[in-house]
């Protein structure tokens, strides 16, 4: 196994752009999780629609656009406005909104009292959760990239010749698996000790912390790069699948804004992709939820890593392998 990794490293010191690509695409996730952070105060968009020309409602906690007719369905799908408010005449008012029952119940609070109107931030990202979302998307896709390893042994040929050999097939994967693990971990955990330990930034978790949390969604990547090059054999086509899959089912599970208690309509579809699960864990970990109730979040992750996984392995020794005996 020790001779798989020696080579690994070999082939990747020949493709010396990788490893920048992969500490620039980390230190920038970090950077802007830690940025965004610290100095973005997030905003509840608010629309009045109202025959007036002038609105009561004025809040240093939302950003008020007065309308003269109702917005489209759609604008509240895209988050255009988290609320509508609307003036039916004789002081009456309706309250429109996609996202929960309490974010409709705080909308119809500040119809009694709109200058004390204050968003409930109970459920907010802090800056832990926010630098992994950042950072999610980024390790996910460095998995896929450096999967290039055992996608050129398939698409070349030369994985026939390893199986072949007398050698065990399983501790060749593993091999794939563990160098792929820390050439994608340790840009990421060195890069966050430097921020925390001699920049002094407040990064959320514990680097004890980190380490466990970027070691699952690292797991998970590589798991999921090589279940897609067991069934895709060309490597040019596996990764861009890869790459793809990867930036649409992250953005959709809110690596970047987060639809938790959000947008109904996006929440029922995207409740099976892992990477929710995880931010879902995160944010629980970090808002001091117990760890009782987020638990089978984290297990649902560690499962599906699993799956993969093991579907790789058999599916690829039973390509190259059990044909041959």
């Amino acid at each position: 196994m020790i001779n798989f990794i020696r080579n690994d490293f070999y082939r990747i010191s020949t493709r010396k752009y990788y490893i920048l690509i992969s500490v620039l695409m980390t230190m920038i996730s970090i950077v802007l999780g830690v940025y965004l952070t610290s100095n973005l105060q997030t905003k509840a968009n608010i629309a009045i629609v109202s025959k007036s020309t002038t609105s009561s409602f004025q809040s240093k906690y939302a950003n008020v656009t007065l309308l003269d007719k109702e917005p489209e369905k759609y604008e509240l799908v895209l988050s255009k406005y988290d609320g509508v408010i609307i003036d039916k005449g004789n002081g009456k008012y309706a309250v429109d909104t996609i996202k929960n029952e309490d974010y409709r119940k705080t909308l119809e609070m500040v119809l009694k009292n709109p200058k004390d109107f204050k968003p409930e931030n109970k459920d907010s990202r802090g800056i832990g959760t926010t630098i992994i979302g950042y950072l999610l998307m980024f390790i996910l896709l460095q998995g896929v990239l450096f999967m290039f390893t055992l996608a050129e042994d398939i698409e070349l040929k030369q994985i026939e010749r390893i199986a072949s050999a007398p050698i065990s097939f399983i501790k060749y994967l593993l091999s794939n698996f563990i160098f792929n693990f820390f050439i994608v971990f340790l840009p990421a955990f060195l890069i966050l000790a430097v921020m925390k330990d001699i920049f002094g930034y407040n990064i959320g978790f514990s680097l004890v912390e980190y380490a466990g949390l970027l070691g699952i969604i690292v797991s998970f990547g590589i798991a999921f790069a090589m279940f897609i090059n067991s069934i895709v054999k060309v490597s040019d086509i596996a990764n861009m699948m890869g790459s793809s899959i990867v930036v649409l089912t992250t953005i959709l599970a809110g690596s970047f804004y987060s639809f938790e208690n959000g947008n109904k309509i996006l929440e029922k579809a995207i409740w099976i992709l892992p990477q929710k699960d995880f931010l879902s864990f995160v944010q629980g970990l970090e808002n001091g939820k117990n760890i009782i109730t987020i638990i089978p979040q984290l297990s649902y992750v560690i499962v599906i890593s699993l799956v993969f996984f093991i579907f790789s392995i058999i599916k690829i020794k039973k390509d190259y392998v059990l044909r041959k005996d």
